[in-house]
């Protein structure tokens, strides 16, 4: 590997990122003081048992600054740990083997003075300890080059290099302070320093990352919250090339505003419908190559949602974006340059259909109001009563999700915890002539729900009604031949009518049907489709087979 190559490859990533020690290093007090016996800052480093990688580094690198540190001094050292080294060499492909760890291929093929450079800038002809050091302090390495001093609210000592930047901020951490010697003091720190010197001399190329970027910028703070509650930083940071349209601040109260008042801010998403709609509306802002340029140009670009594109046109001199809304989004700050693309900083968030399609599900009625103001589906509705499960029906599309509530203090029961909230659900409703053919089925002793008024009958009238729901939402078209779990835990069966376009429903009994008699009833939080026979569980089977079995033993009497 050159000596151009390492140059590259270390100072735009260690510019860029920094590394943290490995966890074998976070044993290390912060700020602690660590008076070892008399020695050198060289004999320090050489016995801390968690530099080795610098004691090695010392040694390979040019000239004589081993030797120098076990002179008069006095010098203060800042001494990155194996963890840096090591993270360092993994992010710059050196993989360990049996017999070289990472650290050491990287020791083995950097330059040598480029290595004593950069070791040189860690070290400072000064005996300094943490608590002489103020905030926004310089100190003056022997490299000639300045380290910039940060104390943190929390008390934490950090180092600012010369790549600083506010959309990368490669700040190195104190992990273990004054280890004293006879010459001098060591601070054992967690990444490894970059001189300006060397960035000068190189034309480093330590621009932000798009990631970087949106993670730094004051008016981003809103988008950068969003990219992290949707779990995209991951995905943006590993983008090889694109255009970020990024909606500042203003941009994203404007939606919130439009949402309504259960929205004040990325927070209120959180179930996974609204996640997932947040995640594809930022990955509709994010504009990809075309015939591998990221030039804006009149016309549609494609985005990393899928199949959605943005309308790129021109007003005057200046470009601006289309959504499926009328208004369009202008740029208020163009072409900030990143590493591997470019950010325009825009004054509103873009929206997909799938963005609207969810505006107009909040503007309808929940699972619950479909079924209370259907006339066919009164009994339901006062099954769902009976058993407490009305509540489940009801809109939760700002409400967490079930497992945030299975620890609230009015819970007495896991069980019935589970079902707290269908976030979507599919329902498939039984018409009351329907539960007029199961009250008939069961016999003289049961004409409605109130029958149902014992505990075990209650339990049972609960695993049945929990039959009909799918924890999907799932329309006539989704539909596919097979068994699908219900809430319950039970399967039923799809079964598909030859020569229609619609499906029945089979259940336990094995024998009769349901027919789906109204379909694709859209509510905010699901689907109903409405059938014309309550399915049966097992349990349920088992219970109309010992009442019939009951009533024959009756009558042979």
């Amino acid at each position: 590997m050159t000596k151009i190559r390492i140059i590259s490859m270390l100072f735009s990533l260690v510019a860029l990122l920094g590394f943290n020690s490995c966890e074998d290093d976070n044993s290390d007090s912060v700020g602690g003081d660590a008076i070892i016996g008399p020695g050198t800052v060289y004999t320090r480093i050489s016995t801390s048992g968690s530099t080795t990688s610098l004691e090695a580094a010392l040694n390979a690198a040019s000239g004589e600054l081993a030797t120098t540190l076990e002179g008069t001094g006095p010098y203060t050292v800042f001494a990155p740990n194996d963890g840096a080294f090591t993270a360092l060499a993994e992010s710059l492909g050196y993989e360990s083997t049996d017999d070289v760890p990472a650290s050491d291929a990287l020791l083995a093929d950097i330059d040598p003075s480029l290595l004593s450079e950069i070791l040189s800038y860690h070290v400072v002809q000064d005996s300094i300890v943490t608590g002489s050091l103020t905030d926004g302090s310089t100190l003056s390495t022997v490299s000639g080059d300045n380290l910039s001093v940060i104390l943190t609210a929390d008390g934490q000592v950090q180092l600012q290099d010369a790549t600083k930047l506010p959309e990368t901020n490669p700040v190195s951490n104190i992990v273990q302070a004054n280890t004293y010697a006879d010459n001098g003091v060591v601070h054992i720190i967690d990444r490894v320093l970059i001189p300006q010197g060397v960035i000068d001399a190189i034309d480093i190329d330590i621009r932000p990352t798009l990631s970087e970027w949106v993670m730094g910028t004051d008016d981003l703070s809103i988008l950068a919250s969003a990219i992290d509650k949707a779990g995209l930083t991951d995905a943006i940071m590993e983008v090889d090339t694109a255009r970020i349209l990024a909606p500042n601040n203003q941009a994203f109260e404007d939606l919130l505003n439009m949402l309504g008042d259960d929205y004040n801010s990325i927070d209120d998403f959180d179930n996974e419908t609204e996640i997932t709609l947040l995640g594809n509306v930022l990955k509709y802002h994010v504009l990809l190559p075309s015939e591998g340029s990221i030039d804006l140009i009149e016309g549609s670009a494609t985005t990393l949602f899928e199949d959605n594109f943005i309308d790129v046109m021109t007003e005057g001199s200046a470009f601006v974006f289309g959504d499926v809304t009328p208004t369009t989004a202008s740029i208020v700050d163009e072409n900030i340059d990143a590493k591997n693309g470019m950010v325009n900083i825009v004054d509103k968030v873009l929206l997909p259909q799938a963005a609207l399609d969810f505006v107009a599900l909040l503007e309808s009625d929940d699972l619950a109001t479909v079924i209370s103001t259907s006339p066919e589906l009164s009994i339901l509705l006062e099954a769902l009563n009976a058993t407490e499960l009305t509540e489940a029906f009801i809109d939760a599309t700002n409400t967490s999700n079930t497992e945030d509530t299975e620890d609230t203090e009015d819970t007495e029961d896991t069980e019935d915890t589970k079902y707290t909230y269908f976030m979507p659900a599919t329902v498939f409703a039984p018409t009351n002539a329907a539960f007029n053919e199961l009250f008939n089925t069961l016999g003289d002793d049961y004409t409605g729900i109130a029958s149902f008024d014992t505990e075990d009958e209650i339990a049972l009238l609960k695993e049945i009604l929990l039959g009909h729901v799918l924890e999907m939402k799932a329309s006539t078209e989704d539909l596919e031949e097979g068994s699908l779990t219900t809430a319950s835990g039970e399967d039923i069966e799809i079964i598909d009518v030859i020569g229609s376009d619609m499906f029945v429903i089979g259940d336990a009994t094995n024998d009769v049907n349901a027919n789906i008699t109204v379909a694709d009833e859209m509510a905010r939080n699901g689907i109903v489709h409405t059938v014309d026979k309550v399915l049966l569980s097992n349990a349920a089977v088992d219970f109309i087979n010992e009442l019939e079995e009951e009533e024959e033993e009756e009558e042979g009497e």
